[in-house]
């Protein structure tokens, strides 16, 4: 990560802890991350120079307004008018990092060959949360090489209920004997 986005990062946390709305701000920022990442020329279009600041910022205020915090679209203009939205990658990826530090959440990633539900996501964290006794929420990555079942990653931790990998201990355990 940058260091450009990590201190716009701990701005944005440091007033959400003002605010004592650091989880309402986390669901902002994601919501903001998940348009803007949509499709990378919008992100290219907020940074372009020839784009006066007044229309970026009611293009903003039109998606975003009403449906984030008033902060939290001031703060996303502020990106814009600084010339430091095309940072926004990191900001988020930083603010979550410190958002989910502070609720004491673990950030986890889940790899599957399919997609997977709501409810099976939903029930996968629930599961992983009570083994690691604290809230887990889990990413989604496909990985067609993993043929079926899923593999769970939370920090240096794997949770590996692969075919791949019950084949390989069970090719390792029939070459032991």
């Amino acid at each position: 990560m940058s260091a450009i986005g990590e201190r716009y990062a701990e701005s944005l946390f440091d007033l959400a802890i003002e605010e004592n709305k650091v989880d309402q701000y986390l669901q902002d920022i994601k919501l903001i991350h998940d348009v803007l990442e949509s499709d990378r020329q919008i992100v290219q279009f907020f940074s372009h120079v020839l784009v006066e600041n007044e229309v970026k910022y009611q293009l903003i205020d039109q998606a975003f307004q009403g449906n984030v915090n008033k902060y939290v679209l001031n703060f996303l203009k502020l990106l814009v008018q600084s010339r430091r939205i095309r940072y926004i990658d990191d900001i988020v990826k930083c603010y979550i990092q410190l958002s989910n530090q502070y609720l004491g959440i673990e950030q986890g990633t889940i790899y599957t060959p399919y997609e997977l539900t709501d409810k099976q996501i939903k029930d996968i964290e629930k599961a992983i949360s009570q083994k690691e006794n604290k809230k887990v929420t889990l990413d989604v990555k496909l990985d067609p090489s993993l043929v079926g079942g899923v593999k769970v990653q939370i920090s240096h931790r794997v949770y590996d209920g692969t075919i791949k990998n019950k084949v390989e201990m069970l090719k390792k355990e029939l070459l032991r004997k």
